[in-house]
Parts: C-alpha cells; sequence; structure tokens
C-alpha cells in the first residue's frame, strides 16, 4: 500500500495523467493532492475532470488539501488585494479553460466546499499545502496552512515530516528545520524517510517547471515527475 502525494497541478492536466501513468495507482493506494489544481496552466477544466474521477473512483483514499489558489476561489468575498493577487496568479486562464467547455469556473465551487481539507495525517507523513509552524497541525491557523512562505523560507520547523506544496522551486527539497540545512531530492531514487522537517515537491508546474510525486511505502519514499 503506497502513499502517493502529488504537488501544485496548476492546470496541468497532461502532466496529471501522466504522472498518474508513471506510478500506476493500486487500489489499496492512498492519493493526496497538496492543492493548487487550477490557475495559471491552459488545462483547469480538464483537471476538474480528473481529480472528480479521481475522487469517485477511490472514494476516502483520495484527498485533496485547500490551496491558495482553492481559497480564493471559495472565500464568499476577497478583499481588493485579493483580487488583484489572484489575477496576477493565474486565474484568467481557469476562466478561460472552463468558457471553452461552454462552463463557469464558479460551478466548481459546491464540489471543493465538499473536498476542500486543511490537513492530512498518516503513520509516517503528514501533508499540508503551504507551512506548519508548531505540532499538532490543528494548532496552526488557516493562513499559515493555505497561504504561508515562511517554513520554507527560514527553515525553522522541525515538527514530525510535513509535505507541502505552495512554494514554487526548481527542485524538490528537503528542509532540516535547523535555519540552514538543505538538501536537493533526487528523482527516482528510493530512501529512508526522514522523521523530521519539510519536504517541498512544488516544482513550478504552470509555470514552465515540472509536476512531482512523493510516493511513500514502509517508511521510504521515492520522487517521480512529469
Amino acid at each position: 500500500m503506497k502513499t502517493i502525494i502529488i504537488g501544485d497541478v496548476h492546470g496541468c492536466d497532461r502532466a496529471l495523467r501522466g504522472l498518474l501513468d508513471k506510478i500506476q495507482l493500486a487500489q489499496e493506494d492512498t492519493l493526496i493532492l497538496l492543492g493548487d489544481l487550477f490557475d495559471r496552466g491552459p488545462e483547469s477544466w480538464e483537471v476538474f475532470q480528473t481529480a472528480q474521477k479521481l475522487a469517485a473512483d477511490m472514494g476516502e483514499r483520495f484527498v485533496l488539501l485547500r490551496g491558495n489558489h482553492e481559497d480564493y476561489l471559495l472565500q464568499p468575498k476577497l478583499t481588493f488585494f485579493q483580487r488583484v493577487m489572484w489575477e496576477r496568479v493565474g486565474r484568467g486562464a481557469t476562466v478561460k479553460s472552463f468558457k471553452a467547455h461552454g462552463n463557469r469556473m464558479e460551478e466548481a465551487i459546491p464540489w471543493f466546499k465538499d473536498h476542500c481539507q486543511l490537513s492530512w495525517r498518516g503513520e509516517d507523513i503528514q501533508c499540508v499545502h503551504a507551512g506548519i509552524m508548531v505540532d499538532p497541525i490543528e494548532v496552526n491557523d488557516m493562513n499559515t496552512l493555505i497561504h504561508d512562505h515562511e517554513v520554507v523560507l527560514r527553515n525553522k520547523y522541525k515538527g514530525p515530516l510535513t509535505v507541502v506544496g505552495h512554494i514554487a522551486i526548481e527542485e524538490p527539497t528537503y528542509f532540516a528545520g535547523d535555519g540552514k540545512t538543505t538538501e536537493k531530492l533526487f528523482y527516482s531514487a528510493w530512501r529512508d524517510l526522514p522523521k523530521n522537517g519539510i519536504i517541498c515537491i512544488d516544482t513550478g508546474s504552470g509555470k514552465g517547471g515540472k509536476l512531482t510525486a512523493l510516493i511513500a511505502k514502509d517508511g521510504q519514499f521515492c520522487l517521480e515527475f512529469a
């Protein structure tokens, strides 16, 4: 039984489906999407179709975290700053993608409300979209979990191993939490899971980068990309 964690998709359905084909989901596997399914890339409507099918097929083994882009979509009223920020980070690409299929982006809101959650915790690993300051996860506020940049930039989190997305980096990276130690991680190589710290797997999908997945099994992990 594997746990598959996929970073920010950002409207890149071909990459998402290619990555799933490479990983070969088994019936008993759990899939966690770290959020930010929409915006930037040209295929947000297609990503939505793929996500809905995965949720229907996998049931409770499908997990979708609420990223900052889902947060923009789900908030009943955005501030002026939030509206400007959302436009800057790719809202228009999602509007265009849905419109091309005769739909509106807002039609996806009920499904996201039903499926998004703030965090996920497994036996050896836990996940949030953006940041975590302290353990347990529930102590952190929503802004930290959904919008934070400090967990990666400051590298101060030493709690149980947490996989995050949100901050696009060139290669998946481990942050030890001591303010200085980082390690770029290799693809297609199994190794032991760290006990503490952060692994960031947002590698720039939708911005010309890769879409990365972390596969965990029996206390070890491997990275794959599309």
